[in-house]
C-alpha cells in the first residue's frame, strides 16, 4: 500500500451542471443531439429503473444481519458460477512511455451475498487479485447485495474486513455505485475507508508510477461532475477513471485517459449470436461488456462479479480483470 505521502486527494464538492442535449446526454457544446424518440426511450428506461429500485428498497432492504454470506434455504437456487481472470493489453495514446506497462486489477460489482458462501468467495477472489502482483486495484462500486432471497445482506464491515487484504504497492482506489447509494452509501464508505482504501467521491488521487504521477478520478453514479473533474487534471497528464456506468463514456474528451466501468454485469445473460438484451444503462449495448475504443478514447467494460434482480447469469462469467495500460 502506499504511504500517505504517495497518495494525494483533492475532493472536489461543488458541482457545476455538465451539457446536456434534449434527450437528456451529456455532450460537448455544438455536439450532435438525440431525437425526440430518444427522449421517450430514455425516459422510459429510467421510469423502469426507479420502479425496480423502488422494489428493492421495500423488499429486500432488510438489516445488513448475514455475516457469512449464507443463502438459507435458497442457497441450492445461488450457487456462484466460476469466475476467470481476463487479460487485457491497452494502449492509450498520448500515455507517456515508462518501462513497462500499468497493471490495474479492476473489480467491480461484487453484490456480496448475492451467491451461497459468498463471503469466503470473495476472501478467494482477493487472494487471486493479489497474486496477479497488480500496480493498483480498482473497485468499481456495488459492493452491496439486493437479491429478493436470503437472511439479509452482508454488512458492508464484512465485505471491507475482506477487502482490506487487497494491499498493491500504489493502492486500492475505489467508487460507489447505484446500489450502495440505495442501501447505504454513508456507511459503505465510512467501511471502506476503514480498510484503509482510497474512496473517490467526486475527487481525484494521484500515485507515483515509473517516475511519473497517474492521476486517478472517480465519479459518482450519474458522472454529472466529470467534464468538471477533467478540468482539474493536469494538462496532458495521464489518468484512470472510475465511472460506474459506461453511459459516463459519453462525456469523455480525447486524452491520455482509461474509463473503468462496471454496472452492466456484461448484460448478465448474453445468447450466441445475439448477445445482451439490456444493460440497464444509458449506454449503447456495444458499451455493455469489454473493450472499447472509439475516438482515441478507451473503454473498458468489466462483467463484474456478482448478480442483481436473479442469482443467474448466462452467457457470461463472472470476471477478475487485469488490465495493463501503456503508451501507444
Amino acid at each position: 500500500m502506499a504511504s500517505p505521502a504517495d497518495v494525494t486527494t483533492q475532493s472536489l464538492r461543488h458541482s457545476q451542471p455538465a451539457a446536456v442535449n434534449e434527450a437528456g446526454k451529456l455532450y460537448s457544446p455544438g455536439g450532435p443531439k438525440k431525437g425526440l424518440s430518444a427522449v421517450h426511450l430514455k425516459n422510459t428506461r429510467r421510469r423502469f429503473v426507479d420502479l425496480c429500485n423502488l422494489m428493492e428498497r421495500r423488499i429486500t432492504a432488510r438489516p445488513f444481519l448475514d455475516t457469512k454470506g449464507e443463502k438459507g434455504p435458497w442457497s441450492w437456487l445461488s450457487k456462484a458460477p466460476q469466475h476467470r481472470v481476463v487479460r487485457r493489453q491497452i494502449t492509450v495514446p498520448g500515455w507517456p512511455a515508462t518501462s513497462r506497462t500499468l497493471r490495474i486489477a479492476f473489480l467491480s460489482d461484487l453484490h456480496t451475498g448475492s451467491h451461497s458462501d459468498d463471503v469466503n468467495r470473495l476472501n478467494v477472489i482477493v487472494k487471486e487479485t493479489m497474486a496477479l502482483r497488480p500496480d493498483i486495484v480498482c473497485l468499481g462500486g456495488d459492493y452491496t447485495n439486493g437479491m429478493l432471497f436470503g437472511r439479509g445482506r452482508v454488512p458492508p464491515e464484512t465485505i471491507c474486513e475482506k477487502l482490506a487484504s487487497l494491499v498493491p504497492e500504489h493502492g486500492t482506489f475505489a467508487i460507489i455505485g447505484d446500489h450502495d447509494e440505495i442501501f447505504g452509501a454513508t456507511r459503505i464508505i465510512s467501511a471502506l475507508r476503514h480498510a484503509r482504501i482510497e474512496v473517490l467521491v467526486n475527487g481525484l488521487a494521484s500515485f507515483p508510477f515509473d517516475g511519473l504521477p497517474i492521476q486517478v478520478v472517480g465519479v459518482s453514479s450519474d458522472a454529472s461532475e466529470l467534464p468538471r473533474l477533467l478540468k482539474t487534471v493536469p494538462s496532458g497528464a495521464p489518468a484512470i477513471i472510475l465511472a460506474h456506468d459506461p453511459a459516463a463514456f459519453s462525456s469523455m474528451p480525447a486524452g491520455p485517459y482509461i474509463m473503468l466501468c462496471g454496472h452492466t454485469h456484461g448484460g448478465q445473460i448474453q445468447l450466441p449470436f445475439v448477445g445482451p438484451f439490456v444493460n440497464m444503462s444509458d449506454a449503447p449495448l456495444k458499451w455493455t461488456y469489454g473493450h472499447v475504443a472509439e475516438d482515441g478514447r478507451n473503454l473498458y467494460v468489466t462483467s463484474g462479479l456478482g448478480v442483481s434482480g436473479l442469482p443467474l447469469r448466462i452467457g457470461i462469467a463472472p470476471e477478475i480483470a487485469l488490465i495493463e495500460v501503456g503508451a501507444q
